[in-house]
Order: structure tokens, then C-alpha cells, then sequence
């Protein structure tokens, strides 16, 4: 949430009021120096909040003008997960169970062909190692070990916990997706994050099946 007391937080309100600033506006805005603004931008942009763009002007040289970066929107609050919750139970309580494992597998779909070219991949090595990249960059914080010719892969978040506990037909469709992606015909599931535990924990066999 946004506090008005915090210069850094008032400039991230502004530009998401405004659209675009510059230092000059964020200044007379909050009624702080140009200089301060500026020192508490180059941080905002340090922290990936905060990108510049530069204007044409009708006359005169261009200018430098801050807006919010993806990241920056974040700051802001949002509905998305009690708007997904809220779907998903008007779908089963509709009596449309199905069509929302049919929703489900469609994404796993659209997930499989995306990453078609990695499936090339014969070496099950090669495909475990892009399934960390891409699980990493999705917020699952995996790690992954080797233990008794074995491979431990560990997801210590899941970046829809809240919708994957009311509905286990997500954990399902992930650990399908991670099967297909690998290649294997099973992969051992020792703990899920939605049944209580710290980690989504599979085990896979050395070999593709």
C-alpha cells in the first residue's frame, strides 16, 4: 500500500495518477527539491520501479519523463486472486466441473506448445534444466539435487497457493505439465504446498520412461 508520509511511495502514487512526470513536476508536486526527487528516482530505478522515456516537445529539446515500470505496478493493490476464486467456485457451483478441467488442460496446452522447442531435447538433463528456468521465472523458487540416482525437485513457493487449495485440480494439471514436459510416464509427488507442507517436493527417475 501506498503511505502518504514516504517520498518514495509519493512519487509512485504520482505517476500512476499522471501517467508520466518529470522531475520537475514530481517536484513541485510533493514540494521537494529537484535534486531529492531525482536521488530518490535513480533508487526507484536501481529497484526496477521506476523506467524513463523521452518526449518530444513541439519546441524546444525533448525531456525526461518517469513512469512506472511493470514492476512498479505491483505496488499497487489488486483483485486478481479473489477474482480467480470467485470464477472458479461460480464454475463448480454451476455444476461446471468440467468445463473447468477442460480450462485447465487448455492452459497446459498452451504451455506445452510454447515450450515445444525445448521438447527437441532428448537428454532428460537438458529438459529438467529448462524446467528450473522456466519454473523460476514463474516465482516458484525450485531447487534441485541428485540423491540415490534420483532427482529431487523442489518448489519452495507457489504463486497460486490461495486457488490451488480450494482447488486441487491446478496441482494436478501442473504435475501432468511437468511430466509431459520431461517426457516421463510418472513422477513421485512426496509433498504439495497445498496439503500443508513448506514445499512442493517430486521425485523423478533418472531416465525418461
Amino acid at each position: 500500500m501506498i503511505s502518504a508520509g514516504n517520498t518514495k511511495e509519493q512519487i509512485l502514487a504520482l505517476l500512476k495518477q499522471n501517467g508520466s512526470m518529470t522531475i520537475m513536476e514530481l517536484a513541485n508536486e510533493i514540494n521537494i527539491t529537484e535534486m531529492a526527487v531525482r536521488r530518490h528516482i535513480q533508487t526507484l530505478e536501481r529497484e526496477k520501479l521506476v523506467r524513463s522515456d523521452v518526449k518530444k516537445q513541439t519546441m524546444g529539446r525533448p525531456s525526461k519523463v518517469y513512469r512506472l515500470a511493470e514492476q512498479g505496478e505491483d505496488y499497487f493493490p489488486k483483485k486478481y486472486k479473489e477474482f480467480s476464486m470467485e470464477l472458479l467456485k461460480g464454475l463448480i457451483e454451476a455444476g461446471q466441473e468440467e468445463l473447468l478441467k477442460d480450462i485447465l488442460q487448455k492452459r497446459k496446452m498452451r504451455l506445452l506448445e510454447k515450450y515445444k522447442n525445448d521438447l527437441k531435447q532428448e537428454e532428460l538433463q537438458e529438459r529438467l534444466e529448462k524446467l528450473m528456468d522456466i519454473q523460476e521465472l514463474d516465482g516458484y523458487m525450485p531447487q534441485m539435487e541428485m540423491e540415490n540416482g534420483e532427482t529431487h525437485f523442489k518448489e519452495l513457493n507457489c504463486p497460486y497457493i490461495d486457488v490451488a487449495k480450494e482447488f486441487p485440480q491446478l496441482c494436478q494439471v501442473e504435475i501432468e505439465f511437468i511430466k509431459e514436459f520431461l517426457g516421463l510416464s510418472s513422477i513421485t509427488v512426496e509433498t504439495s504446498m497445498s496439503e500443508g507442507h513448506s514445499c512442493c517436493h517430486y521425485i523423478f527417475p533418472s531416465h525418461k520412461s
